[in-house]
């Protein structure tokens, strides 16, 4: 209750920081009143908006005599965040332009909180599905309240986009690095920023079509696409390599049918992994016009990964990297199943659906099996392997002796 209260009075600081245009500025009545009630103001008429954007919120409806109204009640919650957001979307924003480097954050801030993992959590906790601000509140914010410390030579929208880039640019999975630029106007909220800057670039049409199946292909909207887990994938002969490059993404897999080398970028796991994947998830089953990317890879890492060999096997070949806390094999074999509980995906919009399909032919092929079983047996270490050439060596030697001798003695020397 005491850090809820104290956060409460840190925002109230970034209102009052944004409308002053400055980090020492004075409060003067006459000049910043009339301009923090047109932020009010502002927001109040954008409440049917607003509310539009929230799946369940009441309308309004009027409290007793001196209290205010549900419709002022939200405006003041959205004007407190929103400042919130705004300025440390702006501070990071010339952090960025810095080239990242810490500014010598002396604000209420460090003295309520300090420079512990405190912010950490609040920034994780800014990537929660339930707490996402209307990004167009922000914008209209930014708009009204342009502060004279905040000129980097960018235009608004790029600078609210690179400030937020560089916010959660310490989170993994990471951003792109050579991804299109997004478009402030095409952005929902925070949590969808992030969303598209560790998805495929928006006009990369070859990947997003690249492994799509034909229409005779697919299966009913009610069916998920299956593949057997990684270890029956190994007895059948496919291979796990971790693709670090030509990567656009870590949801860019690959296959590789002539070699059966499947091909998955590195994925580092952390504690904060789960819920900023489970989040990413949600917001794509929420969005329908998403390309649904995230639960088509959740879904296909909870069909690889399905005992603690599967997940030892995923790391023997880089593909996972486990950093989290307890019991490292059984928290990474249940960390996809739990994303993908109630998660559901049609084959027309899987990303990866031609690769399974790829990969389901290629393991139910009998000769990658015994080429597998070939090299697991008898080429697994040195000694094997010689002992292998050995025997094969040893009646070949008494074949040739056998085909001299019986030779000398029919045909004997002059």
């Amino acid at each position: 209750m005491a850090s809820m209260l104290t956060l409460e009075h840190y925002k109230r600081c970034c209102v009052r920081k944004l409308v002053v245009g400055g980090e020492s500025a004075a409060w003067s009545p006459e000049i910043h009143g009339p301009l923090l009630r047109n932020c009010f103001d502002t927001i109040m008429r954008l409440l049917p908006r607003i509310r539009a954007s929230y799946s369940s919120m009441s309308s309004s409806s009027k409290q007793g005599e001196g209290a205010m109204s549900d419709d002022e009640q939200l405006a003041m919650t959205m004007l407190l965040d929103g400042c919130f957001v705004l300025y440390r979307l702006l501070k990071h924003a010339r952090m960025a332009k810095t080239g990242g480097a810490m500014e010598s954050d002396y604000d209420e801030w460090t003295h309520l909180f300090g420079r512990c993992w405190v912010w950490g959590t609040v920034k994780r906790d800014l990537l929660l599905l339930s707490n996402q601000v209307p990004f167009f509140v922000i914008r209209k914010l930014f708009k009204h309240l342009k502060v004279k410390g905040n000129a980097t030579g960018e235009r608004d929208d790029a600078l609210l986009v690179s400030g937020g880039l560089h916010l959660f640019g310490s989170l993994h999975p990471p951003r792109l690095q050579h991804s299109a630029p997004i478009q402030c106007h095409d952005v929902h909220h925070l949590l969808h920023l992030f969303y598209l800057s560790v998805d495929f670039p928006p006009s990369d049409e070859s990947i997003r079509h690249q492994q799509q199946l034909q229409p005779a292909a697919l299966l009913a909207p009610e069916l998920t696409r299956w593949v057997p887990c990684a270890t029956e994938l190994e007895e059948a002969g496919v291979r796990f390599c971790a693709r670090k490059r030509g990567a656009l993404s870590f949801l860019d897999v690959s296959f590789r049918r002539r070699r059966g080398i499947l091909e998955i970028p590195p994925l580092q796991l952390f504690d904060y992994s789960e819920p900023l994947f489970r989040n990413l998830v949600a917001f794509e089953q929420t969005y329908p016009t998403t390309p649904g990317r995230f639960t088509a890879y959740a879904i296909f890492m909870d069909c690889l990964i399905k005992t603690t060999g599967d997940v030892r096997l995923l790391h023997r070949s880089g593909v996972l990297v486990n950093h989290m806390n307890g019991d490292r094999d059984d928290v990474a074999m249940g960390f996809f199943s739990r994303l993908c509980k109630e998660a559901h995906t049609s084959d027309d919009r899987n990303y990866l659906a031609g690769l399974m399909q790829e990969v389901n032919t290629y393991q139910r092929a009998r000769w990658p099996r015994w080429r597998a079983a070939l090299v697991s047996n008898y080429f697994t270490n040195p000694w094997v392997t010689t002992s292998v050439v050995v025997a094969m060596v040893l009646p070949a030697v008494n074949v040739l002796q056998t085909f001299y001798s019986v030779y000398a003695y029919y045909k004997p020397p002059k």
